[in-house]
Parts: structure tokens; sequence; C-alpha cells
């Protein structure tokens, strides 16, 4: 294994919305939100998905360094048992709390908006040049290859491009009914990807979707830096708003404008949105072709499909799932 591959880290966004203490200082800042699926509940929410994400890195991604969990004052309940069960070495995970990442900023916590929190990684202590980002809904569905993210010392990112245009036309729109009529508009990811680019003088934008993404610290650090402006701009929204710029998509066409990027076609996932996509999940999960899989809205599926889950990704992670864990999903 080359020494470049033992620099690679992992950083995960986690949240446990059932926190009451949480859940109740969120409430607090919400009532002067207007109302949008940046603050529903199901956005919240924690059903297990971060032990399976950790659980998968151990098993598939052999030149991850640290695993580092993001997080506000929280600690997921069982990610001692890691070590505790001899399924990974003391140190391998490490706690990140929002203080650390906003130091120098934090008057702008509490935030319950990820992309400020996107925007502040760089200032992981620690953290590799390049590392893997993901939502803590996500995990590796097959081994991972450095190549995955970095060849011939450029990024890779997986997407297509985008006409920056229709998109333009329908903000401003949306802008107008909010002005006229109050009605908010959501922050769309595709938005805040075309944002990111335009500020860059893109008249497209290469769009990524939801999967894990290579992240170059450096790059984003010192754009952040240079423009600080901007960066107090970008964080200081508590929620996600349509005025921010979606930091991973700027970050990319920081690398394309430098000509350090290697762009490839979107890639397919083992997504689980609702019952209806269980039994494609299911049948993902055999199929190392796919990269990656995504559980989302977990909460809302039925006790019975949950359970199959569950059953589902413990065989497919035996050896690397805390035995506190497999008791609990056991229960049914």
């Amino acid at each position: 294994m080359s020494e470049m591959m033992q620099l690679v880290d992992v950083v995960i966004a986690w949240v446990d919305g059932n926190d009451p203490e949480l859940k109740q200082k969120r409430m607090q800042y919400q009532a002067n939100t207007q109302a949008s699926d940046a603050v529903s509940d199901t956005r919240f929410a924690s059903n297990h998905e971060i032990y399976y994400n950790v659980a998968s890195i151990l098993k598939y991604v052999p030149f991850c360094r640290h695993i580092y969990i993001v997080t506000d004052g929280q600690q997921p309940q069982w990610i001692d048992d890691f070590v505790q069960d001899g399924i990974c070495e003391a140190g391998k995970i490490r706690i990140v709390d929002h203080r650390e990442i906003f130091a120098g900023y934090e008057q702008y916590l509490p935030t319950f908006n990820t992309r400020s929190i996107e925007t502040m990684l760089w200032n992981i202590r620690g953290l590799s040049d390049y590392f893997f980002y993901l939502n803590d809904d996500f995990f590796f569905n097959a081994p991972a290859q450095l190549e995955d993210i970095l060849i011939d010392q450029k990024i890779v990112i997986y997407g297509h491009w985008q006409s920056s245009f229709v998109l333009k036309a329908k903000l401003w729109y949306r802008q107008l009914l909010n002005q006229y009529f109050n009605k908010p508009i959501q922050p769309k990811h595709m938005i805040a990807q075309m944002l990111g680019a335009n500020m860059l003088g893109f008249k497209k934008f290469f769009e990524i979707h939801h999967y894990p993404h290579a992240v170059d610290r450096k790059i984003l650090q010192d754009y952040l830096l240079a423009h600080p402006k901007f960066l107090e701009k970008q964080i200081q929204h508590k929620f996600r708003s349509v005025e921010q710029i979606n930091p991973i998509s700027l970050m990319n066409h920081l690398k394309i404008q430098k000509g350090e990027a290697l762009l490839k076609p979107d890639l397919k996932i083992a997504y689980l949105k609702n019952e209806s996509s269980l039994s494609s999940f299911l049948q993902s999960l055999g199929n190392e072709q796919i990269k990656y899989g995504c559980m989302q809205s977990l909460d809302q599926l039925s006790d019975v499909a949950a359970a199959e889950i569950y059953a589902a990704l413990n065989q497919k992670l035996a050896g690397y799932i805390p035995k506190v864990l497999l008791a609990e999903t056991a229960k049914g």
C-alpha cells in the first residue's frame, strides 16, 4: 500500500435528531425560519445508519486513515463499541464537534445546516489533504480503491454537465414569488450547485448527485479564507438557504478550472427511499459493481421492512458490526 493511500481520511456528517435537547434547541431557532424541507424532522432523524456507515468503511476502505464524525455536542451511543469489540484500533474513529470546525467563527453556532457544516470541514484538525466526505445515511457497498478519489493527481468527480440558464430563470421567478407573496423558496441542491459554479464564471455546471465525494481540503480552504466576506455570508444561516452555494460543488469547479479534475459519468447507487424501493435495494447489496448505498428516510419505513434491511446489512458486514447493534436490531 502506497504512502498516499495511508493519508486519506473519511468525514461523516452526523446528527441524532431524536435527542430531545437538540430537538428543543433546533425548535428555538426554527420558529424564525420560513417553512421548507430544510427543517423537516426526517432530515435530522437517526436510525443506526451511522454504524453501518462506519462498518462499511472499516471493511471496504483499507486506505482510510481516520474516520471523523462531525456532530453538535453528540456522540453515537455505541460508537466506542467498534474499539471495545476489537473491530478497529483506538484512535481510528474521532468525534469532531461543531466548535472545532467553527473555531474562529463561533458566533455562527449553533447550526443545523449541512451546507454551513460542509463549508467548514477543512478546519478539522489533522485532516488529510484529500478525503472522502459522505452523509451518515451512506455506506460503501463494495471495496474502494484509491482511484475512486484520485488519479494522476487529479480528483475524480462523478456527474454530468447542466446548463445554468433555465435554473437561473426558475430562481428569479421563485424570488419574485417570495418577495411579493411570501412563498418560501426551497433550497434545492441543483440551484446551490449552479450558484457555486456561477460565482467562478461558469456558464454551465457539473452536477453531482447524493453520494460520497472526494474533496481537496486545501483548495477549498484557500478559496474561502481568501474571500472572508463570502465565507461569513455562507455560514451565517442556521438552516439551509437558497442564498447558499454547495461547497462541494464550489470545490469541484475550482478543480475543473485549474485542470485538476477527472470527470466521470454518474454512478449508480443502492438507493433506499421508501418501501417501494426495498426489493431493488436488497438486490443491490450483492452487486459489487454498485460502489455505494444510501438509506434515506429509514425512519419512514415499517418495522418489518426495517428489520429486513438490518438483517441484510448485518450479514453483508458480518465481523464489522458491534455486538450491541446486532442484539438491538435482532429484537425486531
